[in-house]
């Protein structure tokens, strides 16, 4: 029995971090498309509770499935290398290992605005996808070392992997630093379909909604997954805090971590 046929003729689609803030804003939507299988290291309703770090766990939630949507991570960027490595490098390398191992063609990556988060401490106004990368921070860093061990995935396993620079997943942009860098929850929903059926055999997107703001651009995206945002934080402009002024509350640490997304 192939897996579609033992799914209804429906892709099964791991989903790992469910219990994460992203999953919350996308698996109500993949789920229309999708059979889900869930996977977390804390108890989630529905998933399969295990440590990716644990490359036999690793294998056995892959089995069976038609692609991966990895997001499970540790996401503070304040953390050590040393708290940040297993969860955001163990693991990646875990499910890449464990995805060619049971045969499953597609892996998308959740990366993060933060890869590339130093362009905007010089001063970068436009940033690309073909920039170079330029984390902010560990966390940043180890988000550029999961997208190049994906490429390496691409190229000697022939894996299609699929990084998306994620900015700011949140329902609503709670501050004016987040503006250029949200991406909605239906614009989420939107962007993993299409690296979910997007015909590339790897590739980096930056994930934003279709903001009026010039910060963070998505042409990649946009012509590689044809992926279409609809959603514009400009909308929430007049309603949100401004976080970047001189008489900000917030300390220097927050303010920076808010300016980059997450």
């Amino acid at each position: 029995m192939t897996r579609r046929a033992a799914s209804g003729g429906r892709p099964i689609v791991l989903v790992t971090g469910a219990a994460g803030g992203v999953a919350r804003l996308l698996l109500s939507g993949l789920g229309a498309a999708y059979t889900l299988r869930l996977t977390d290291r804390r108890p989630f309703p529905g998933a399969v509770v295990g440590d990716l770090c644990d490359a036999g766990f690793a294998r056995r939630v892959c089995a069976g499935v038609d692609a991966v949507v990895h997001l499970a991570a540790d996401a503070d960027p304040d953390q050590p290398w040393q708290q940040l490595c297993d969860p955001n490098a163990t693991a990646v390398v875990n499910v890449l290992d464990a995805a060619v191992a049971a045969g499953v063609p597609r892996v998308v990556l959740a990366s993060s605005l933060h890869a590339m988060g130093g362009h905007v401490d010089a001063g970068q106004t436009e940033i690309g996808e073909d920039m170079p990368p330029y984390p902010c921070c560990t966390y940043g860093a180890l988000k550029v070392l999961a997208e190049n061990v994906g490429r390496l995935y691409a190229d000697v396993h022939r894996l299609r992997v699929v990084c998306l620079r994620l900015g700011g997943v949140l329902d609503q942009p709670p501050a004016r630093s987040w503006l250029p860098g949200w991406l909605s929850g239906p614009d989420l929903v939107r962007l993993v379909t299409a690296a979910l059926t997007a015909e590339v055999r790897y590739g980096i997107y930056h994930g934003v909604s279709a903001n009026s703001f010039p910060t963070w651009r998505n042409d990649r995206a946009r012509t590689e997954l044809g992926y279409e945002p609809l959603d514009d934080a400009a909308t929430y402009a007049g309603q949100v805090p401004d976080d970047l002024t001189e008489t900000s509350s917030h300390p220097a640490r927050i303010r920076q971590r808010i300016l980059h997304m997450t």
